[in-house]
């Protein structure tokens, strides 16, 4: 196997344990620490790759002016230096689970070995004061004000993740990418903006808990995409991981190719989050649940209940959304951003996608790309995860014919479990710059930019 690829299914496994009762877990909660980590460990086989291949203009750390000392490169395979790197940075991210991390190694020439180490550190030491450390779950505030994010009302004691993750030291570029506000921002009645009122009737009706106008399939694509960090799944960085795979199977990427995509798609995902999460608490809009609720009649509804992230793998029913606001959506803007690193870094299409282009999926569609089809099976509907009510759900392969499809899939999941507005993930009009899809697809770009400036570890094509 690809040396990245091995030990990218150890960062997956260690993340899917961290989300798992029964181990040692919550060493990186919530999308944003294990988007972060994720960054981080594949940084680390990046830049092993790229001085062991003497291409050290290539390397993450150079390329960031960040001060290090590398030594030179021993002689022999770049795979136990690209162990070196992943067991270092995977152990630091998730101690718990040193002894399993070390038996996917089985051990070799300890120079090599070390030799990788000695990168990972460097990489480390550079994100130790990045501000990760800020405690990210705070009580959420005492009084609320129209319109404000607030805790969950099937969950009233429900933190607010990430408040300062917005401050974390992005990846790549210095400066948050720019997003517009949501629609009726700022105004006294929020339904009086026609473009608010047509999202918030949308979730209304295909966001509730009983179906009422959602269809079969549209609950399944909000099922199929949640990941909400439930049993033995995780969160959405560990799912988009698994669809790069399955992108990247039958392509026969050199080790260089794979180490640039998979640095490169992780760390557009790390500044997903942190973007997203700096406009979250910017804007602090509150989700559905209280919105719909909190609006007078004749469009409120005290009592509406949304479908809500689904408690897959727990025995239950229990309405659920995110502890955090709604505004812009985190699944949009990091699966924008992973499919805008997948079309750049394998060339698959002509020039960047567009909103337009993910708008497009709404109606008639993008044509068939061979180059962008794919089969993935999610974990969500894998034919073995259990729903709340303890049935086993039905495996649903899905084929997407270009990267277009599964961004808009995506963005729209959310709406039909109830837990975002539209103008979250999507807007409307391809003018706007509105939600977590442009934002994704933007930090895509800036990211592959970023990698490609000057001396390319893999190359784009």
């Amino acid at each position: 196997m690809n040396i990245i690829l091995f030990w990218n299914n150890v960062l997956l496994e260690c993340s899917r344990r961290d989300f798992t009762r029964g181990y040692p877990n919550s060493q990186q909660p919530g999308p944003i620490r294990t988007s972060r980590a994720m960054a981080i460990v594949h940084l680390a086989m990046h830049d092993a790759v790229a001085f062991k291949n003497g291409l050290p203009a290539a390397a993450y750390l150079n390329k960031k002016g960040i001060p290090h000392t590398v030594s030179a490169p021993p002689s022999g395979s770049v795979d136990e230096i690209v162990a070196g790197a992943a067991v270092t940075t995977l152990k630091a991210m998730y101690p718990r689970y040193a002894a399993f991390i070390d038996d996917n190694y089985d051990g070799g020439n300890n120079a090599r070995f070390n030799y990788g180490e000695e990168i990972a550190n460097a990489l480390l030491a550079a994100r130790v004061n990045d501000g990760s450390d800020v405690m990210v779950a705070p009580p959420q505030a005492a009084s609320p004000v129209y319109g404000q994010h607030r805790a969950d009302p099937f969950a009233p004691g429900q933190p607010r993740l990430g408040l300062a993750w917005g401050n974390v030291t992005r990846f790549s570029g210095a400066t948050h990418k720019p997003l517009a506000p949501y629609p009726g921002h700022g105004t006294p009645d929020l339904l009086a903006d026609a473009a608010f009122k047509t999202d918030y009737d949308e979730v209304v009706a295909y966001g509730a808990e009983d179906r009422r106008s959602r269809s079969a399939d549209q609950e399944r694509i909000g099922v199929y995409w949640a990941y909400d960090g439930v049993m033995n799944l995780g969160v959405p960085p560990r799912l988009y991981n698994q669809i790069a795979r399955k992108v990247v199977e039958g392509r026969s990427l050199s080790v260089a190719r794979t180490a640039e995509l998979f640095a490169q798609l992780n760390v557009a995902m790390a500044d997903a989050g942190i973007d997203a999460w700096h406009y979250k608490y910017i804007y602090d809009l509150w989700r559905p649940v209280v919105g719909i609720r909190a609006e007078k009649s004749p469009h409120g509804d005290p009592f509406w209940s949304p479908l809500g992230a689904p408690q897959t793998n727990v025995v239950g029913r229990s309405t659920f959304t995110p502890p955090f606001p709604a505004y812009p959506s985190g699944h949009a803007t990091f699966g924008a951003a992973l499919f805008q690193s997948l079309r750049l870094a394998l060339d698959t299409g002509a020039g960047p996608m567009t909103l337009a282009e993910v708008l497009a999926e709404d109606g008639a569609g993008n044509p068939a790309n061979a180059n962008e089809t794919f089969t993935f099976v999610s974990d969500e509907l894998d034919g073995i995860a259990t729903d709340s009510n303890g049935s086993v759900r039905q495996r649903v392969p899905v084929t997407y014919t270009n990267f277009a499809r599964p961004v808009w899939e995506n963005s729209v999941s959310r709406i039909y479990l109830g837990v975002h507005w539209r103008f979250d993930g999507i807007p409307r009009n391809a003018a706007e710059n509105i939600g977590g899809v442009p934002l994704g697809l933007a930090i895509g770009e800036e990211v592959h930019a970023f990698f490609n400036n000057g001396t390319s570890l893999g190359g784009s094509v």
